[in-house]
């Protein structure tokens, strides 16, 4: 087996060396990459390991700007110091995140999830797998951080029925039909609220599902949505109704 190291310090990337020899003798090490410009010449000239182990933060930079770019589809099993990229390292056909100092132990348990992936079939596609891992290891936004008057205040995503934009304005509407300013990107809020409590009916407006009151029909195949404590009805865009009504059921 042919296993890729990319780690820009060289004591982690001895570690991992250390490791792999002891776990299985044979293991062979092709390449000890430093960089993000490294790897992708090594893999082009190469071709793809078998298993790669892949610090996050590399000499020339984030390593997921690259791995964004498919060049590697092997599975990976992240080393870093940081625990804010789960989510970054199971959409690039992640199955491990150790972080460091890295332990023997947890090293062997991540061997032996590769093992066991691994001989479950010949042909494994690593981006379904890293997708289902993802899927079942995805978090979403659990509150919005609201600033007033110099002041911060923290919403819940449960408590808050509704979100609108207006000339690029954000607004979040509370349990209560208060509407509470902030900045945010419609864009990124699309991937990290939950899909199961929150739709996107038009192209500013995400709604709640446990704060409709009323749904009824409006002209252009188009619904027309009232929202508990909340004046304002809201209306879907025809590109939406389709796949509002297959969310709602």
């Amino acid at each position: 087996m042919n296993v890729l190291i990319i780690e820009d310090e060289s004591l982690n990337a001895e570690i991992i060396v250390d490791f792999l020899q002891r776990y299985d003798p044979t293991i062979r090490i092709p390449g000890l990459l430093q960089s993000k410009e490294q790897t992708q010449i090594w893999v082009e000239e190469n071709g793809q390991a078998d298993l790669v182990f892949c610090d996050i933060e590399l000499l020339d930079g984030n390593v997921f700007s690259l791995l964004k770019k498919n060049i590697i589809t092997s599975p990976i099993i992240f080393t870093t110091a940081y625990n804010t990229f789960y989510q970054e390292a199971f959409d690039v056909n992640g199955i491990g995140y150790l972080l460091k100092p890295v332990s023997y132990e947890r090293f062997c348990e991540a061997m032996k999830k590769f093992e066991s992936l691994n001989s479950s079939s010949k042909n494994i596609d690593w981006s379904q797998i890293s997708q289902l891992i993802h899927q079942n290891s995805k978090t979403y936004k659990e509150r919005l951080i609201i600033k007033n008057a110099g002041e911060l205040y923290i919403l819940n995503t449960e408590k808050t029925a509704a979100i609108l934009s207006n000339a690029g304005k954000l607004s979040a509407i509370d349990d209560h039909g208060k509407s509470h300013e902030f900045r945010y990107k419609m864009a990124d809020l699309a991937e990290e609220l939950d899909p199961k409590i929150f739709f996107q009916i038009n192209r500013g407006e995400f709604i709640n599902i446990h704060y409709i009151e009323k749904i009824e029909p409006y002209f252009g195949d188009r619904l027309c949505i009232t929202l508990r404590n909340h004046k304002t009805k809201l209306i879907t865009s025809a590109a939406t109704t389709a796949n509002f009504r297959k969310w709602l059921e």
